[in-house]
């Protein structure tokens, strides 16, 4: 991609993610995403007319480098903005290091909602925009009573309290729970457990590769079709293409972004990945996020006309939008989340067949607690 000329010092940007230890599989697509949103920006003049440099360090999956090139970042590289953090103990080592520096923080990434933090703007859906969708559409199709099996991380039990609530209020009920350490792999005592508590279906918050296992075992159970099977995390690090066709088959789930989104933006933003990421076969739910997340901070530059921390804040909070490759990605004032569009898909063929679509889903739902913008 040819870059137009650029003048003045340029911009720095730091990105913190996991390019190799167990998350790895999740973090690189976001790297991948980070850079083409830095070398688009770049080929169309860059921001304010100057070159976004990014500053990627790779946290390996250990929260302590997250500490330590939070640090870096703020303090020794002076980036005008962070980029990072993929599970929720990471963003909350780096989000109090970069309030104290006072360096703006974008978390790109799907978590389980309740941050309220001037100095943070999260590009990732809650489990209002989510699961009010997937939890009533599991209700509906396959019957009341739903199994949780999920990541003992607050990311599952705070997803698992949500789909709780959102389900007693639509009529179901959770017949089950269960939690389980992120290096598990061996489900077939809990697949046993489903059976016997008689579940329409099971609502799946697995997050590590280790735990991709429940759903070889899961078919091999021969429960595919049987037992409607829901997964919060699925899809996020390409999970439809890596794993089997029959395994995968008939999982739903609810995304901001899927590769399957048919419109002339998704189309481009594909293209452009596959050109520079010739050998990635599919690019996965999380790391369009963060692109978008670039995409809106460059917006709110070029609005402030100015990389000030203060002025960048300021300008996003007048409920910036840009158009994505997920469609209109608008930034809440008072929370600092993102209004997104929500796309329900089942797995057919080894591909997301989506099945309803929403847009400009609001990230809480009848919750005035974070008011960022009265202060």
């Amino acid at each position: 991609m040819k870059t137009a000329a650029l003048g003045s010092d340029p911009i720095r940007v730091g990105v913190l993610l996991d390019l190799s230890g167990p998350l790895e599989v999740l973090g690189r697509p976001k790297v991948n995403c980070v850079q083409l949103a830095a070398e688009t920006l770049n080929a169309a003049g860059g921001v304010l007319g100057r070159e976004v440099e990014l500053k990627i360090y790779d946290t390996q999956s250990d929260n302590q480098l997250y500490a330590q090139y939070a640090q870096q970042s703020a303090l020794r590289d002076r980036v005008a903005v962070v980029h990072g953090g993929i599970t929720s103990a990471a963003r909350e080592i780096v989000r109090p290091i970069l309030g104290r520096a006072q360096t703006l923080y974008f978390y790109n990434m799907i978590y389980e909602g309740g941050l309220c933090d001037r100095n943070t703007f999260v590009t990732g859906p809650t489990p209002p925009q989510l699961l009010a969708k997937l939890i009533p559409y599991m209700i509906e199709k396959f019957g009341p009573k739903i199994y949780t099996v999920a990541a003992d991380y607050n990311f599952g039990h705070d997803s698992a309290a949500s789909a709780a609530s959102i389900a007693a209020q639509h009529g179901g009920e959770i017949v089950g729970e269960e939690f389980f350490p992120l290096d598990a792999n061996d489900f077939s005592a809990t697949i046993g457990r489903i059976q016997q508590a008689k579940a329409d279906s099971v609502f799946n918050i697995f997050i590590s590769p280790p735990q991709e296992a429940f759903y070889g075992q899961w078919a091999a159970a021969g429960l595919s079709g049987k037992i409607g099977l829901a997964g919060h995390a699925f899809g996020d690090s390409g999970e439809v293409r890596r794993l089997p066709a029959d395994v995968v088959e008939g999982i739903t789930v609810a995304k901001n972004y899927l590769d399957e989104i048919d419109t002339p933006a998704n189309a481009a933003f594909r293209a452009r990945y596959k050109e520079r990421f010739p050998d990635e076969a599919v690019i996965g739910t999380l790391g369009p996020t963060d692109y978008q997340g670039m995409m809106l901070w460059a917006a709110g530059v070029e609005k402030a006309g100015d990389t000030a921390r203060e002025k960048v804040v300021e300008a996003l909070e007048t409920g910036i939008s840009i158009d994505g490759p997920s469609g209109a990605v608008t930034v809440d004032p008072a929370t600092h989340h993102c209004i997104l569009d929500v796309y329900l898909a089942e797995v057919q063929d080894g591909r997301f067949a989506i099945q309803e679509h929403w847009a400009a889903q609001r990230p809480v739902e009848n919750d005035d607690s974070c008011n960022l913008t009265a202060g």
